[in-house]
């Protein structure tokens, strides 16, 4: 029984919250994180959930685990003083036992205007800037620097805060609003100093004519068919090793793919997501090079990646890598027909993976 189950089960009234009423408003895909306002005291939830996280942050009493994501909940009877939200429209509710939308700033024109919802004032500019950045990736609000408040020198983020951000980006339409966003304010080169450096490393315009590394790597979030963490979380890492890789007279980058899987690994766990999340990133980005390279390599170079349960994965993160250049699709249908005449021979008995008849090869 997941929680929101488990709520309903003890008879405790509850609201989605935050960006899951907005979410359910605009009809997107529920995402990675869940919003609940609980209708009732922290001491009502912990009866009914029993073990909670207790993250440290100032708009969310607790948590429990949803996923790679979390639930974060905050409980209404416990508000005194209410809390000042960065934007009217994240205190947009929805009730599901009613199936009904509460609107207690009045915001129902913002929701609809694409221009910068009002900000209220008192709130520090840090979380200012990081609900910006999610509204303008989720809702396409045109929000731009010159509507935030300079963020000054950062001491630090907390962990929590930082993979609730980076959760809820990753599982917006349009990521790349958002994480441009957290770039052009400071908040990257402060508190993700690891992909910085992807902004001051440039492509060969013979490959890459859209831009330099970062640029790149945010373009091809637009490719993604559904905002998955995990391929997403691919493809903002793939290339982040080229500004450490070393220059060769063969390959620009040698070894980037290396890199980036190191630097993934240590960002992702520095972050608190799970072992298995953060080890099938790292594979991800150090493989992200061979779908590219299949029709050149022997068989037995490719039967152990295209085993592997993350392969298809893998072709979706190098069909995005190519239409974020002017290459074309053509590498990746190649790619895809080589992988369909492996899972065709890797399931007969009677021929080996790259096709040829087992009878012939052993009995003749």
């Amino acid at each position: 029984m997941d929680a929101l189950a488990r709520l309903e089960a003890s008879g405790i009234r509850y609201y989605l919250a935050s960006f899951s009423a907005l979410d359910r408003y605009f009809g997107h895909t529920r995402g990675d994180n869940l919003y609940v306002a609980v209708d009732g005291t922290l001491i009502d939830l912990a009866k009914s959930l029993g073990e909670l996280e207790y993250p440290g942050l100032e708009d969310w009493d607790a948590a429990s685990p949803w996923g790679e994501g979390l639930v974060y909940y905050r409980c209404l009877q416990d508000e005194h003083p209410r809390r000042r939200l960065s934007f009217e429209i994240m205190d947009f509710l929805y009730d599901p036992a009613a199936d009904t939308f509460f609107d207690p700033n009045d915001a129902y024109r913002e929701l609809r205007s694409s221009a910068v919802p009002s900000s209220v004032a008192g709130r520090p500019s840090l979380d200012v800037v990081l609900d910006a950045a999610v509204l303008s990736s989720r809702y396409g609000y045109a929000i731009g620097t010159a509507d935030l408040p300079e963020l000054g020198h950062l001491d630090t983020v907390p962990e929590a805060v930082q993979r609730q951000l980076l959760v809820d980006l990753l599982g917006s339409q349009s990521p790349t609003r958002g994480l441009q966003l957290l770039y052009d304010t400071g908040f990257v080169q402060q508190i993700w100093p690891e992909l910085a450096p992807m902004n001051a490393t440039f492509h060969s315009k013979e490959h890459h004519p859209e831009g330099n590394v970062w640029e790149h790597s945010i373009e091809t979030l637009r490719y993604r068919k559904t905002p998955d963490l995990l391929l997403s979380l691919g493809l903002l890492f793939h290339d982040s090793g080229k500004p450490l890789a070393t220059r060769t007279r063969d390959r620009v980058f040698d070894g980037h793919a290396e890199i980036g899987a190191d630097l993934a690994r240590r960002f992702l766990r520095r972050l608190g997501f799970s072992s298995q999340l953060v080890s099938d990133v790292a594979w991800l980005v150090d493989n992200h090079m061979f779908p590219g390279a299949l029709h050149r390599l022997p068989p037995h170079r490719t039967d152990r990646l295209m085993r592997s349960r993350l392969f298809p994965v893998l072709l979706e993160l190098y069909r995005c890598d190519l239409s974020s250049t002017f290459r074309g699709p053509d590498g990746y249908y190649r790619a895809c027909r080589i992988y369909r005449s492996f899972l065709k021979n890797v399931s007969n008995p009677f021929r080996d993976a790259a096709g040829k008849k087992l009878v012939k090869l052993y009995v003749e």
